[in-house]
């Protein structure tokens, strides 16, 4: 994706220090986000007796039933995951 910037007559380096600002801002709310969403993960390990990786790829292959808990932890798992790979992104983006 390319952006085009225009000369608003902002210097860059406040554009560039708001815009840093804004993602560092992001990086912490997705910090906290998955600190949420691993103790949710955590609770059904706990409930199951089995880590989310395994269940993940019995639940994907149809080994296991249809409960309500196992597409809230397959959902938890999916955004856990997107989330990591955003911060991972941002924080790259950042240095």
């Amino acid at each position: 994706m390319v952006l085009e910037v225009k000369n608003t007559g902002i210097s860059s380096d406040l554009v560039k220090d708001v815009v840093t600002r804004t993602l560092r801002f992001r990086v912490e709310e997705i910090k906290q986000k998955l600190t949420d969403i691993y103790e949710n993960l955590n609770y059904f390990e706990r409930k199951y007796g089995m880590k989310t990786a395994e269940f993940y790829t019995k639940f994907v292959s149809g080994a296991l039933g249809d409960d309500m808990d196992f597409f809230e932890w397959k959902a938890s798992k999916e955004i856990y995951d997107e989330l990591k790979e955003e911060k991972r992104v941002l924080v790259e983006a950042i240095e």
